[in-house]
């Protein structure tokens, strides 16, 4: 039942109780319940998600990292997991010791990001930069049909070379 919830909500985050409990033939009480104790747990958060490309972000890169001596990995972890521009961090099997996301609002800004925070890090010893050019789903939301990243991406140059 609890799994049936959750892919209501995918669906539909602002789908009501009412509405859940009619579809899955139980009560109310029964969906506010069950939501309560997955929130409690600590197995579902309730989050908004907004689109990064449609909110101004346009560089987002996947950086594995490189940490020499290893015995420094969870305190260089630490330090990424500060950095406000890092969506995702994880301690991995490999050539490299760890992997993150970034999400910036450009190229420059990346660079400021990896320059100044990333490459200063006692411990990073080395960094392989892998950019995304198009994200064509983020977790489990599919970006919207209506334009393509590459299309906003082009109209936003076509408004700064017309400005």
């Amino acid at each position: 039942m609890d799994v049936d919830i959750l892919r209501h909500l995918q669906e539909d985050g602002r789908k009501s109780l009412t509405d859940i409990a009619e579809e899955m033939q139980v009560s109310v009480s029964t969906i506010r319940n069950r939501l309560k104790r997955l929130t409690d747990e600590g197995i579902l958060h309730i989050i908004g998600w907004a689109d990064p490309v449609k909110t101004g972000f346009h560089a987002y890169a996947r950086i594995t990292i490189d940490v020499k001596p290893t015995s420094l990995i969870r305190e260089v972890a630490e330090l990424l997991s500060s950095i406000q521009e890092v969506s995702f961090l994880a301690i991995t099997s490999g050539p490299y010791d760890l992997e993150i996301n970034l999400l910036c609002k450009d190229n420059a800004h990346l660079l400021e990001v990896m320059h100044q925070q990333i490459h200063t890090i006692k411990g990073v010893h080395a960094t392989h930069t892998t950019l995304y050019f198009e994200v064509l789903k983020w977790a489990s939301h599919k970006v919207g049909d209506e334009q393509t990243s590459a299309e906003m991406n082009s109209q936003t140059m076509t408004n700064r070379v017309n400005a």
